[in-house]
């Protein structure tokens, strides 16, 4: 996004750091993993974030599709401009580094990650968890 312009490096940026922000106001202070360590640490950073939130409110969420679309957006967006950017401005070798490794963590990363090491015992999901509802339902 920086070889782009600066700009669009900066606001690629500020649109991660928000998804973050909303993860952590919407889901973690709400979690069962509140003040404890879970596999991507957010829960002990909610902690010096936020106050701790009702657990019910977590389970009353439910995820569709379009929820996903601002996630996706993180990865989707540079890859479309990184492709872009090799045709427009030629091969650079950081530049398709940069397009094939979310490609890369989506395809490959993402399923070790969440279908075996993380959900699979996280006692959040044994409870309640709409992204675990959303992601079983589509596999049914």
């Amino acid at each position: 996004m920086f070889r782009l312009h600066l700009i669009t490096g900066i606001l690629y940026i500020v649109y991660i750091l928000l998804m973050e922000y909303f993860v952590y106001k919407e889901a973690c202070p709400h979690c069962y993993y509140y003040g404890k360590l879970c596999f991507s640490g957010r829960g002990k950073l909610a902690k010096l974030l936020y106050k701790k939130g009702d657990p019910k409110k977590f389970c009353e969420r439910e995820m569709k599709f379009k929820d996903l679309i601002p996630q996706m957006l993180v990865v989707l967006v540079p890859i479309i401009v990184g492709i872009a950017l090799l045709i427009s401005r030629g091969f650079h070798l950081l530049t398709l580094i940069a397009v094939l490794y979310p490609v890369f963590n989506w395809f490959f990363i993402n399923p070790i990650l969440y279908g075996k090491l993380a959900c699979p015992h996280c006692k959040q999901g044994k409870k309640c968890c709409p992204a675990l509802d959303f992601f079983k339902k589509k596999k049914k």
